[in-house]
């Protein structure tokens, strides 16, 4: 019997959680132009590193850090990166701070604690979002019109 009264306890206290959520949810509305909740970004961060494979994780970066390198990475930074991170790396530019996902405040600890594998996964992986989609479209050759016409 009591076996039954904590399941049914667990199973009322979850449904609570998950209509407070709703009801906050709802309350709050939706926008792809407003900054997640800290629900939101709990998730989205526990996604994030549950899609990277344990092995990647754990990779490490083969290159040195010489001054060469580090130059070369951030020429690299600069004509690839920069404009939606920007040159400090803070994500505060015009297109940077429009995107869905927002480009994320690289100085930031979540950011600077992240290990190599997992930097170099997300990079090379990427995270889907409408700017990207329009580029690769831009790079396949669609004529603009049409680009347009999509994004009305």
């Amino acid at each position: 019997m009591k076996k039954r009264t904590l399941l049914l306890s667990i199973t009322v206290a979850g449904i609570a959680v998950a209509a407070a959520f709703g009801w906050m949810t709802i309350r709050r509305g939706f926008s792809a132009r407003d900054n997640p909740s800290a629900m939101e970004a709990y998730v989205a961060r526990t996604a994030r590193t549950l899609s990277i494979p344990a092995s990647e994780r754990e990779a490490k970066n083969p290159f040195a850090a010489t001054s060469e390198v580090l130059s070369e990475a951030r020429a690299h930074f600069a004509d690839h990166c920069a404009t939606c991170h920007g040159n400090d790396g803070s994500g505060k530019t015009e297109i940077g701070q429009n995107l869905y996902p927002k480009v994320p405040d690289m100085r930031q600890s979540e950011t600077q604690n992240l290990a190599d594998g997992q930097i170099y996964f997300i990079i090379h992986n990427g995270i889907r979002s409408e700017e990207e989609d329009e580029q690769r479209f831009l790079n396949e050759g669609k004529a603009p019109e049409t680009k347009r016409k999509i994004h009305r």
